[in-house]
């Protein structure tokens, strides 16, 4: 039996450092709380507190997006949510896991990200 083909158009990286930060509004609500957790040229996934989630759904959009680290651009985004993992009625603590697509992204930021994942890749 063959490996499941990934199905991703672009390679990611689990971030275990707490040298990535994000930073974004939804709803006119400014989220600083969240932690990236996986980054892509197309999106990333992110942990994000229970008490902020609440102002979000799938399909929103998410502005003011920076990705916060040195060697990243330091340029608002736009990402569309695209999946919510945790969000359950009666959950009060800890975080949901969130995945977002950029959205109107330009080549050059989008190649910058990539290079990026592309250099903290482990070499197989």
């Amino acid at each position: 039996m063959s490996a499941p083909i990934d199905q991703r158009k672009y390679p990611r990286i689990s971030i275990t450092s707490g040298d990535y930060g994000v930073r974004f509004q939804v709803k006119g609500e400014e989220i600083t709380n969240s932690r990236l957790a996986n980054l892509s040229a197309g999106g990333c996934g992110l942990e994000v507190a229970v008490a902020d989630v609440r102002y979000m759904e799938v399909g929103d959009i998410l502005e003011g997006f920076y990705l916060d680290h040195p060697d990243l651009p330091s340029v608002p985004l736009s990402a569309l949510v695209m999946r919510m993992l945790g969000k359950v009625p009666g959950k009060t603590c800890g975080y949901v896991l969130v995945g977002v697509e950029f959205q109107g992204i330009t080549p050059f930021v989008r190649n910058l990200i990539a290079e990026h994942v592309a250099a903290q890749s482990p070499e197989e």
